[in-house]
Order: structure tokens, then sequence, then C-alpha cells
């Protein structure tokens, strides 16, 4: 049954004891105490890796289509005779391989060709066409793929950077940010006297009493 996982987390109830029953909210509880129960709700739409995606579009066409032949094989073999099944079979035995050959080498090409696009989306370039060309040139070397990455692509990559013929198609490097210089601290600031005590209202006409003076002044002139 699709829910037969959850009936661990009833458990069994013993002879004479009444089921356990649970409410909404207490059967979230225990499936999320539960580390080793893993729910995707698929009706919301779950996210995979695009080349896990095409690979298995890729692998199911592929199964489909030799199912279809097969099955056409099959209905065939009613009409035949001995010797013509073990031909036919033969026959089949093949073509299977050759297919599943092939079907192999069209995943291992779209692994690479998606890995090759990732790595160049870390290089900026003059133009489309300048792109298309380094791409053309980094497909012919068929580095070896492992884990994802293209063993010697980048050496091969900075290769071309040094190259005066290859050069052209890389867009130049962004200059570094410059650092912004510390704020200067201005030579003139105000100081305060204490006055003679005469506040706002007693004829003062500077109620706070203070004045500007020069901070380390420059000397007069001899």
């Amino acid at each position: 049954m699709a829910y037969e996982f959850l009936k661990k987390l009833y458990g069994e109830a013993k002879d004479g004891e009444t089921p356990k029953t649970m409410t909404y909210a207490e059967l979230e509880a225990a499936i999320n105490a539960d580390k080793n129960l893993k729910l995707i709700n698929l009706s919301d739409g779950a996210y995979v890796p695009k080349t896990d995606y095409e690979a298995k579009v890729t692998e199911l066409t592929g199964v489909q289509g030799q199912l279809k032949t097969a099955n056409e094989t099959i209905k065939s073999y009613k009409d035949m005779d001995i010797e013509g099944i073990k031909k036919s079979a033969a026959e089949w035995e093949q073509r299977h391989n050759t297919e599943t050959a092939a079907l192999k080498k069209q995943l291992e090409d779209q692994a690479r060709s998606h890995a090759e696009e990732m790595f160049l989306s870390g290089y900026q370039f003059t133009s489309k066409a300048a792109r298309n060309g380094i791409l053309a040139e980094l497909r012919s070397k068929k580095f070896q793929l492992e884990d994802g990455a293209l063993l010697g692509a980048k050496e091969f990559l900075q290769s071309l950077r040094d190259n005066d013929d290859y050069k052209g198609a890389f867009a130049p490097e962004k200059p570094a940010e410059p650092t912004p210089a510390a704020p200067t601290v201005p030579n003139h600031l105000p100081r305060f006297s204490a006055g003679s005590g005469a506040g706002v209202g007693a004829g003062n006409p500077n109620p706070f009493n203070f004045h500007f003076a020069q901070v380390n002044p420059k000397p007069a002139a001899p």
C-alpha cells in the first residue's frame, strides 16, 4: 500500500488494546521526529539537478522505445517456427546490445556537455561568437570528466588567454575596487570658555559664550 511506511508511527496494538489514534498535529509531529522518514510532496513540485532530470528523461525514453520494440517482436513470435524464433532472438540480442551502448554514450555526452557549459559560465567573453569558438576548442580536447569536473580544463583556458590568437575572445577582467581613504579631521574646532556667568537675558549677545580658535596654527611669517 502507498502509506505502508506510516504504520510504524502508530505501532502495533496488543491483544485487547484499542488501536492508537492520532490527530493531524500529532501525526505531523511524529513524522518530523523520525529522522529516517523522508517525505516529498510531489504535488507541490520538488527541485532536482537539471543534469539528473535530463538523464532520467533520456533513460526513460530509451527504455520505452526498447519495450515497444520488444512487445512487437514477441507478438510476431506466435507465427514463427522454432528456427525462426532462434534467429529472431539472436538478432534481438544484438540489437539490444547496440541500442544499450548507444543510450549509454548519449547519457555520457549529455553529462559532458553540461559540465562544459557550466565550466565556461565562470568566464566572460567579448561576444557570443567568441564564447562559441572557445567552447568548440574546449570540446575538441575531450577532457576527462570526474565527479562533474573537467580535469585540465582550467589550465587549458588559461593557455588560451595567454595566446595572441585567442585572448581577444575573453573580456578584460574588472580592476579591483580602490580602498576608500580614511576621513580627515578638520584643524579648526570650536573652543568653549566659561565666561563671566552672564546668561540668556542678562544683556549678553552671545549667551553660549564660545568662540573659534585655530588648533595648531601655522607660525607667523617673519
